[in-house]
């Protein structure tokens, strides 16, 4: 997302990086998301020809305005108070699972990316939009779906990389950061990632969930690029919040 995604996570590295024990769910993810994800990487265009440096800082924009607010959410994911009955009616979210709360911890680190690219093309992003759209995140399920679009973005990044390095002069040093993921880490992260989906599906309404998120997200990602203002701090033409 990155994605979102602008490659098959699966298909693209499957024998770079050996596979974790067979699972329907990875099956399941590859191919049912295959078409909101191929629908994405035509709306962000971001290995064409036609990419220049103001596009570019655009698709930064948009990112930004949807990793931002989702990046808080999944923060605030499993926090409860020391009281339950204290949170407003409906806000209870169930705890995650240990794994996942540290795989999380690890991940979030998009938002500040994001700000030091756009950072250094002089983009303050205090005023920049933020979509308010985003996927539902209420169950261990939805989170692994998201993430594994989130995740999955992040091997995509390394070609984007690659492509705005040659084209446009960027490097993960002047605006490409986002871009670059984990580094040298990438594969093993992305590892780390289907073990998790691996070990979160469960049942068979686990991994429906999963897969169901995984493909909302990307429909979500897609519908903010759609509607993103060419001037990102226009607000009548985009569902999005103010920061």
């Amino acid at each position: 997302m990155a994605v979102l995604v602008v490659t098959d996570p699966e298909s693209q590295h499957e024998a770079a990086f050996p596979p974790v024990a067979p699972s329907s769910i990875l099956s399941r993810l590859r191919l049912e998301t295959r078409g909101e994800h191929d629908a994405v990487e035509q709306v962000l265009d971001l290995m064409g020809g036609s990419l220049t440096h103001q596009s570019y800082r655009q698709r930064l924009e948009q990112f930004y305005g949807f990793y931002a607010p989702l990046e808080k959410a999944l923060q605030s994911h499993g926090k409860s108070p020391p009281d339950i009955a204290d949170r407003p009616h409906g806000a209870y979210k169930p705890p995650l699972s240990e794994a996942i709360s540290s795989a999380l911890a690890a991940r979030l680190n998009k938002t500040a990316h994001l700000q030091q690219d756009l950072h250094h093309f002089g983009v303050l992003t205090d005023g920049l939009l933020l979509c308010r759209d985003l996927p539902p995140l209420g169950t261990q399920a939805e989170v692994l779906g998201c993430l594994y679009v989130m995740e999955g973005a992040t091997l995509g990044g390394r070609m984007i990389t690659q492509h705005v390095r040659a084209t446009l002069g960027i490097t993960p040093m002047t605006g490409g950061c986002f871009f670059e993921g984990y580094g040298d880490d990438t594969g093993r992260m992305w590892q780390g990632m289907r073990q998790l989906l691996v070990s979160g599906s469960t049942d068979t309404q686990a991994e429906n969930s999963i897969v169901t998120n995984a493909i909302t997200t990307f429909a979500r990602l897609r519908g903010w690029c759609e509607t993103f203002p060419k001037t990102a701090r226009q607000r009548d033409h985009a569902p999005c919040l103010k920061t």
